[in-house]
């Protein structure tokens, strides 16, 4: 746990499996960096915090910025789950960052979701945040998978605009120009990344082995 060391200049809020890793990755090569994703959450221990910042949420208490800087204080943004969960709290904590939602067709991303998030080896932390979002697992049905996403997509579209805030909109296919233009960066020369460790090297090489995480 720690303090904030660095400036959080960019929120990427889209659920998983719309190109967060790629994005994860994308940003230091513009200078943006270090960026907090699923794989950091056990490689920094930080599973009982982010699980109990969940049942703060789920008991309508407050989130504020020194609960997410004792997490995140050493991170310039952050991509994916769990911090997605979060995407008002973290709005309202930082308000000077950038927000970018990662989006992808509702179709790909129910068959991607249903090949690797959901059917990972036994996870009772991951399991936590995806039950929030789609429904309880033994209750979820495909239509339920396709409300709760549509329905983050759509409350942080909501969420931006009531705060006034800039949103992009973003499908990692199209590359660097949109995303450096929203964020006023040059264009960095070099390919965009393709990453998905999830599908290449599976479950346990992302956030470790464990039953836990």
């Amino acid at each position: 746990m720690s303090a904030r060391t660095a400036p959080v200049e960019v929120l990427c809020l889209g659920m998983g499996r719309t190109g967060t890793q790629s994005l994860a990755d994308a940003l230091p090569l513009l200078g943006i960096e270090p960026i907090y994703h699923m794989r950091d959450v056990r490689k920094n221990d930080h599973t009982e915090a982010w699980r109990a910042l969940l049942e703060r949420k789920i008991d309508g208490l407050p989130i504020i910025v020194e609960d997410f800087d004792a997490i995140i204080g050493s991170y310039a943004g952050t991509t994916d789950w769990p911090a997605l969960t979060f995407a008002v709290e973290l709005m309202d904590a930082y308000p000077s960052a950038k927000i970018i939602l990662t989006v992808r067709d509702e179709d790909s991303w129910l068959v991607s979701m249903n090949s690797t998030l959901l059917i990972t080896p036994k996870s009772t932390f991951f399991s936590h945040f995806t039950d929030y979002h789609l429904g309880p697992q033994k209750e979820r049905g495909e239509e339920e998978k396709r409300r709760g996403f549509r329905e983050h997509n759509e409350n942080v579209k909501r969420w931006t605009k009531e705060r006034g805030r800039e949103l992009l909109v973003y499908e990692v296919n199209e590359g660097w120009a949109p995303l450096c233009a929203f964020l006023g960066t040059e264009l960095p020369g070099v390919e965009f990344p393709r990453s998905d460790d999830l599908s290449t090297k599976g479950w346990n090489k992302v956030v470790g082995p464990g039953t836990e995480t």
